[in-house]
C-alpha cells in the first residue's frame, strides 16, 4: 500500500536536535524515521550519522533522545557538545508491514550500499557533504514509500496467540464530546494460556478508540483505511437533501381606492402540468383586503 514520507525536517544548515525534539517531538508518535544527523565535535569534517527507527509508538522520539543524552546539548562552554538534524523522513508505523519491508529500512539499506566507499567508523557513518547526500535523494527519487504488507487471512490471523489484540472489523464512527472521531473496533477471537499451559478461548470487546490508536494494532491501519475511503465515496453518492419551505409567502398592496389587500401565495415548486389542468381549490391563492370602512375581507 502506500504510506508516504513526509518531510518533518530538511534544510543543510542544520538546527540544534534537543530544540527541536522540544517543538516537535510529539509529532513523532507512532512513527517510523530515516534521519540523518551531525555532531558537533565532527563540525570539521563533513562525517554525518544516518539511522532509522521502525518500532511505533513513542520509539522515534527515544531513539533521537538517545543522541541528545551521548552529545549534549550545544553552549558556549563547550563548543564539541551537541547534536544537529538535517533530514527528517516520518511515515506512520503499520504493523502489518514487517520491518523487512518497512520504507525507512529500505532507504537506510540503499544509502549504506551506495556510499560503502565513503564509510568512516562504521556503516551508519558517511563523510559526505549534506549537499551531495540531499542531492542523490533527489535525483534517485529514494523520498518516497510503497510498503508491501504482510498479508493474512482472517482464518490464519485467528489461530495465533495475539490474535485478540488483531481488529476484524471497523463498525461503525461517532465523534465524543471534545469532537474526536471515534471508532468502534471488532476484535478477532483468540486464546490465551492458564497456569497449566491449556489454551483458553478469549474474545475482546469492541472498543471506541482513536485513529492513532487503532493504526497501532495489528490490521488496524489497513480496515480502517478501507472503511475511511468506502464511506467517503458513500457520501460523494448520496444526493443533498432538498429543503422544502412550507411557510406562504405573503405579500401585501394598496389599490388606488385606498384598499389593502394581502396575498398568501404557497413557495412550493410549481405542480406539473397535469395538476394545473385540474387545480385544486386549496391551491389558489389567499388574498384578504380591507375596505375604507374598516373591514376586512378575504378571497381565495
Amino acid at each position: 500500500m502506500s504510506n508516504k514520507f513526509t518531510i518533518k525536517y530538511q534544510n543543510k544548515q542544520g538546527t540544534e536536535l534537543h530544540n527541536w525534539l522540544l517543538e516537535n517531538g510529539d509529532s513523532l508518535k507512532n512513527k517510523r524515521i530515516f534521519y540523518v544527523v551531525k555532531a558537533n565535535m565532527e563540525k570539521d569534517k563533513d562525517v554525518y550519522k544516518i539511522g532509522i527507527s521502525e518500532r511505533g509508538d513513542n520509539s522515534a522520539i527515544g531513539r533521537l533522545i538517545d543522541y541528545v543524552h551521548f552529545y549534549g546539548v550545544t553552549n558556549k562552554k563547550n563548543s564539541c557538545q551537541g547534536v544537529k538534524l538535517y533530514l527528517l523522513l516520518a511515515n506512520v508505523f503499520n504493523p502489518d508491514v514487517e520491518a523487512s519491508h518497512a520504507a525507512v529500512r529500505k532507504l537506510e539499506t540503499k544509502v549504506i550500499r551506495d556510499f560503502a566507499d565513503k564509510r568512516e567508523r562504521g556503516r551508519e557513518r558517511i563523510h559526505v557533504s549534506i549537499q551531495e547526500l540531499f542531492d542523490y535523494l533527489e535525483e534517485n527519487n529514494y523520498i518516497t514509500d510503497t510498503e508491501k504488507e504482510t498479508r493474512k487471512t482472517p482464518r490464519l490471523a485467528e489461530k495465533e496467540q495475539a490474535a485478540a489484540k488483531a481488529v476484524k472489523k471497523i463498525v461503525s464512527e461517532d465523534k465524543n464530546r471534545r469532537g474526536e472521531t471515534l471508532y468502534e473496533v471488532e476484535f478477532m477471537k483468540g486464546f490465551r494460556y492458564d497456569v497449566n499451559e491449556k489454551q483458553i478461548p478469549l474474545q475482546r470487546p469492541n472498543e471506541k478508540l482513536t485513529y492513532e490508536e487503532i493504526v497501532q494494532l495489528p490490521r488496524g491501519k489497513t480496515l480502517l483505511d478501507k472503511y475511511i475511503k468506502k464511506n467517503e465515496k458513500k457520501k460523494e453518492k448520496e444526493p443533498e437533501p432538498q429543503k422544502e419551505d412550507d411557510e406562504p409567502e405573503i405579500t401585501t398592496r394598496t389599490t388606488r381606492s385606498g384598499t389593502k389587500v394581502t396575498n398568501l401565495r404557497s413557495k412550493k415548486s410549481p405542480k406539473s402540468k397535469a395538476s394545473k389542468q385540474t387545480p385544486n381549490a386549496t391551491d389558489a391563492p389567499i388574498s384578504s383586503r380591507t375596505r375604507s370602512s374598516g373591514a376586512a375581507v378575504t378571497n381565495i
